[in-house]
Parts: C-alpha cells; sequence; structure tokens
C-alpha cells in the first residue's frame, strides 16, 4: 500500500498538477488536493468530448435536406411557377417556433435532472462503501490467550480482507449497471481466495449481481456477530448502512426502467421536423421579396439561414434525447473508472488492518505514455 502510495505521487508530478505546498499564516503547509485535480481534469475531459454529441448523421441530413428544400422552393417559385411580390406572414411561425423551442428545451432540463440524480446516487453509493468499511474497524478479537488468538487474529484478517474484496465486487457491479452490462467473469483481483468459481457463475446468473453481493456482506456479518467479534448494536448500524446502499442501487437501477414519455417525444420530433420544413419555403420567398433575384447573395444567405435554423431544432431535440437514457449521460459526464480505482484505494484504508494484509484491489492500470503506476 505504500508503494502504492509513492506511485501516485509520481503519477501527479508526471501529470503536470500542482504539487507545490503551501504554507499558511498558521504554520499549516497545505497544498492542492491532487485527488480532486485528478478527477476534475478527468470530468472537464468527458465533458468537452460530449460538447459535440448532438451532432449526429441523422441532425446534420436534417440540415442539409431543409437547405435543398430551401433552394428548391426558390428556383421553383422564381422559373417554374413564375410567382412575384410574395409578401409572407412570418408570425405565426415565430409563435410556433418559439412554444416548440420552449418544449425542447423543457425536456433537455428534465434530462439533466435525471442526469443528476443519478450522478449523485453514485457518489451517495460510493459514500456508504466507505461508512461500511470504517465501522468494520469494531469487529476484534475475542480471544487473547495463546491457545485461540492465533485463530481469532486469522479469522479476523481473513473477514477485514473478505470485506473490502466484497465493497470493492459491490462497486465494480454497480458501475457495470450504469453502463448497461452485465458480469461474466469479474476481474482476477476480485476473484477470492476460496469458491472463486461457483461466486462467478452466481454472479452471472443472478439479474441482480449488486444485490447478491450485499447479501454475502450481510453473511459475513453475521458470522462475526455469531463468534462475539461484533455487537448486536454494531450489526444493527452497519446493516442499516447496507439498506442505504441497496436503496441508492434500486433508486438508479429505477431510471433503466423508468417509462420515458414517449408522447412528448413524438409529439416534438414530429413538429420539429413539420415547422423546420415548412419555413423552407417561407424562407425562399422572403428572399424572393427582398432581393427578387436568383443571382444576389440573398440567396446563399437564405441557405445558411436554413441551414443553421435545421441545425439549431434538430440539435435541440437531439441533446434532449438524455431523457431517454440518463444513465448514459452519467457515464460520458463522470469518471466512473477513475472514481472506482480512488474508492479502492479508500477502502484498504479505512479498514483497520495493522499487518497491512488488504490490498488495494482495484489499482490503477499501468500507462506507459502518461507515466501512471
Amino acid at each position: 500500500r505504500h508503494s502504492s502510495a509513492t506511485a501516485s505521487v509520481a503519477l501527479r508530478i508526471s501529470s503536470g498538477m500542482d504539487t507545490t505546498t503551501t504554507t499558511l499564516l498558521d504554520g499549516t503547509s497545505v497544498l492542492a488536493d491532487p485527488d480532486l485535480q485528478e478527477h476534475t481534469a478527468k470530468a472537464g475531459s468527458l465533458a468537452v468530448r460530449g460538447f459535440f454529441k448532438w451532432v449526429t448523421f441523422e441532425v446534420l441530413g436534417h440540415a442539409v435536406l431543409a437547405t435543398l428544400c430551401t433552394g428548391t422552393s426558390y428556383v421553383l417559385f422564381q422559373y417554374i411557377l413564375n410567382v412575384e411580390n410574395i409578401n409572407v406572414n412570418l408570425l405565426p411561425h415565430v409563435l410556433i417556433g418559439m412554444v416548440l423551442g420552449v418544449i425542447l428545451v423543457a425536456r433537455i432540463v428534465n434530462g439533466s435532472q435525471q442526469a443528476t440524480s443519478a450522478a449523485g446516487s453514485v457518489i451517495a453509493f460510493a459514500s456508504t462503501l466507505r461508512t461500511v468499511a470504517m465501522l468494520s474497524c469494531n469487529v476484534s478479537e475475542t480471544l487473547t490467550i495463546n491457545a485461540g488468538a492465533d485463530h481469532e487474529k486469522k479469522a479476523t484478517t481473513k473477514f477485514r480482507y473478505e470485506l473490502v474484496r466484497l465493497l470493492n465486487l459491490s462497486f465494480y457491479c454497480y458501475t457495470l449497471m450504469l453502463k448497461g452490462l452485465k458480469l461474466v467473469t469479474p476481474p482476477a483481483s476480485l476473484i477470492p481466495l476460496e469458491g472463486g468459481v461457483m461466486e462467478a457463475e452466481v454472479l452471472s446468473v443472478v439479474s441482480c449481481p449488486t444485490a447478491m453481493v450485499c447479501k454475502w456482506i450481510t453473511s459475513l456479518l453475521e458470522e462475526q456477530r455469531q463468534a462475539a467479534r461484533i455487537t448486536d448494536q454494531q450489526v444493527s448500524v452497519m446493516t442499516t448502512e447496507l439498506i442505504k446502499l441497496m436503496k441508492v442501487y434500486q433508486d438508479t437501477h429505477g431510471l433503466q426502467f423508468t417509462p420515458m414519455p414517449a408522447m412528448l417525444n413524438g409529439f416534438s420530433y414530429f413538429f420539429v421536423v413539420v415547422w423546420v420544413y415548412s419555413m423552407a419555403p417561407v424562407i425562399a420567398m422572403m428572399e424572393m421579396h427582398d432581393n427578387g433575384d436568383l443571382n444576389n447573395e440573398g440567396f446563399g444567405l437564405g441557405l445558411a439561414f436554413s441551414f443553421f435554423l435545421a441545425l439549431f431544432y434538430f440539435g435541440l431535440y437531439e441533446a434532449g434525447k438524455i431523457i431517454e437514457q440518463p444513465l448514459a449521460g452519467v457515464v460520458d459526464l463522470l469518471p466512473i473508472d477513475e472514481m472506482g480505482h480512488t474508492l479502492s484505494d479508500d477502502l484498504s484504508n479505512l479498514v483497520d488492518d495493522p499487518n497491512d494484509e488488504v490490498p488495494v484491489f482495484l489499482p490503477r492500470p499501468p500507462d506507459a505514455r502518461n507515466g501512471k503506476i
């Protein structure tokens, strides 16, 4: 564990993080939180990647098609229908466009609120795991005589090891659920010393692996209670935390099955299509009324206006699709894997482990390019 801490410091220096120590007026030495810097930088990087995710092939296709409709309408009115002196009233389209814009923005706000709620659940889940690890310090050896002290020490050490392993496994299964994945074979570092094959088979069969891991943690605590290594009151406190853990899991899992507002989505998409494509001939009529000639810059401006107008409204609709998959938005915006590595390190440090026998089960993977250890 000490080597892990040294490697973490080396990583922060090599990655350009601010490790400068500052001395306050009272003599206290402080420095910027490197873990917070790392998570913030990673979250910012993920956010930058999502800046233009709304620009899909479908959105660009609609924008190009709306532009072609405007150009076609212009040519049709000018050379085929020979329409002249057209005066178009934009008020109906403007009013409908404003209402439609409010509806599209409301979809984005609603989806963002659900994604924010899911992100809070991820943080609450990790926080509860840390609390359980801290409360496990109440478990201690009951015998001190030579005949039983060695047995009790080994049993307590095994409990600490298994508890931290299961806490890591629960968060690992939880993150897989966020990504829409199902565990088949756990990582080698999370396979138990005994019964690993059976455990992996159970986790691959059950529909809720995280709940099964919480059940195993409950059984582990009951074993310690029966061995009188922990009191009933202490077990009750830790069980309460496990109940909170399951509630957070159920709240997050429920977001996957919450019925999306299909009627609102269908209504929004239908009227976005109707409004944008009906706006194309209106723009052509406006340009003909103002300029009257195909060979002028007004024609090009009309095409550009049609393109960006369609891009704006279809982009708003695409951005609002987060309401359909809020957990996908969380995975895109939160550094889930990095949170797991940090949590694993915290769990091994929070548990009472005087002999340093509880490892960091999910260490950061090596990355030769960035000098990560």
